[in-house]
C-alpha cells in the first residue's frame, strides 16, 4: 500500500477533481452522442489523467486513489431527485474498474517493446469493459434492470471488443503523442492545496448543477 505524503495527496486530489469535472461536463454531453463516439472518448481521457497522476507520483496505487476521488464526486448524484440510483452506481463502478485495470496493465504499457505496449493498450480498453459487463450481469440478476449491453451476444461483443478496441486506439494516439512531445512539453505538475481544493469544489458544484 502506498504511503501518502502531502504533495502526493494534493496531486491525487487535483487530478481526481479534474476527472470529476470532465465526468460532469464532457460525460454529460457525450450521453447525447452515438455510443461509438461517447464510448471512445471518456475512458481514454480518464486513462490519460491516471497516467499523468502516475507520472507525477511515481506510484501505480495513486491511480486508484484518483479514481476514488472522481467516484466520490460522482456519488453526489445519489442526492439528485428523480435520478435512479443505478445511473450513479454503475458509472462509479466503471471508474473504479478502469483504475484497477490501469494499475494491473500499466507495466505492460510502459514496456519498450512496441508489440507489448500495443498489447497493453488494447487490453486496457477491453478488460475494464469485460469486468463491467460482469457487473451489469449481476445487477440484472438482482434487480431485473434491462441493460442494452446484455440484449444479445452481438451486443455484448460490440460493447467489450469493438468499443473497447476503439477506446484503445484513441488512448494509443494520446499516449504516443504525449511521448513524442515529452522532449518539448513538461507534463509534470505540482498543484498547491488551494488550487486542488478549488478544483474539487468546482467539480462538486458542476455535478450538482449539470
Amino acid at each position: 500500500m502506498m504511503k501518502l505524503n502531502k504533495s502526493m495527496g494534493i496531486t491525487i486530489l487535483f487530478f481526481g477533481a479534474i476527472w470529476g469535472i470532465l465526468e460532469a461536463t464532457l460525460g454529460h454531453l457525450l450521453q447525447f452522442l452515438p455510443p461509438l463516439v461517447s464510448g471512445s472518448v471518456m475512458f481514454p481521457i480518464a486513462a490519460s489523467l491516471m497516467y499523468l497522476t502516475y507520472n507525477n507520483t511515481k506510484s501505480r496505487t495513486s491511480m486508484i486513489y484518483v479514481a476514488a476521488i472522481a467516484a466520490t464526486i460522482k456519488a453526489v448524484d445519489f442526492f439528485m431527485p428523480g435520478l435512479p440510483p443505478i445511473k450513479t452506481y454503475n458509472p462509479m463502478i466503471a471508474i473504479m474498474l478502469q483504475s484497477v485495470v490501469m494499475v494491473v496493465i500499466l507495466p505492460l504499457i510502459k514496456k519498450e517493446s512496441l508489440a507489448l505496449k500495443l498489447t497493453g493498450i488494447a487490453l486496457v480498453g477491453v478488460s475494464w469493459r469485460l469486468l463491467f459487463l460482469g457487473n451489469i450481469t449481476i445487477n440484472h440478476a438482482l434487480t431485473g434492470f434491462n441493460f442494452s449491453q446484455l440484449a444479445s451476444l452481438s451486443s455484448m461483443l460490440n460493447f467489450v471488443v469493438y468499443l473497447g478496441l476503439m477506446e484503445a486506439l484513441v488512448l494509443g494516439v494520446i499516449l504516443f503523442t504525449s511521448t513524442a512531445l515529452k522532449q518539448k512539453v513538461n507534463f509534470s505538475y505540482k498543484p498547491n492545496l488551494v488550487v486542488a481544493s478549488s478544483i474539487f469544489a468546482l467539480a462538486v458544484v458542476l455535478t450538482i448543477v449539470l
